[in-house]
């Protein structure tokens, strides 16, 4: 598909919450381990949809036009390791009712438009670092509220130096 591109949608921080969220990981991740995402990469994915064409962009567009969930509260407390992926990452010890509603409606949007998309049950989390060999202990780190307000939609362009993420669009909840 030379008309596609590489999509999903995502919680994104503000600046402020992607600086003091990257020195977060910085200070959980266990030394000689992996490396930090940028703070300017921090964000929370609510589906990822893969490679996108146009047409399907704007049908997809449509129906999430129609989606409507209340703002609502993230409380970042619990840090994990995903040894396979080699992942250290950091979310909720519950996913809030809003969010789990929010990602079930974008899944039935992408699914109405032909987009197939993750069936397992979602588990909010927010990448702090790759290539982590060890799980990071019983970090010290005070939790963080999150006011969410809106979501977005994202392209990822992969690059030699890592990915780069552009924000196309905004919806605010509510």
């Amino acid at each position: 598909m030379a008309d596609s591109e590489r999509l999903f949608f995502a919680l994104w921080p503000t600046p402020q919450q992607q600086a003091a969220w990257a020195e977060v990981a910085r200070a959980v991740l266990p030394s000689g381990s992996g490396r930090p995402l940028p703070a300017q990469n921090l964000h929370l994915t609510l589906v990822y949809l893969g490679q996108v064409d146009s047409a399907t962009r704007q049908a997809l567009e449509a129906r999430v036009d129609a989606i409507h969930v209340q703002p609502f509260e993230l409380r970042l407390e619990r840090f994990g390791h995903w040894r396979r992926p080699q992942v250290l990452w950091w979310g909720p010890r519950e996913t809030p009712a809003p969010l789990q509603a929010l990602v079930a409606a974008l899944r039935r949007a992408a699914g109405d438009c032909g987009l197939e998309v993750e069936g397992r049950p979602y588990q909010a989390h927010m990448t702090l670092g790759r290539k982590v060999r060890r799980a990071p202990g019983r970090p010290q780190v005070a939790p963080q509220t999150w006011p969410v307000q809106d979501f977005a939609l994202v392209r990822s362009n992969l690059l030699p130096a890592g990915a780069h993420y552009e924000i196309l669009r905004r919806w605010p909840l509510g």
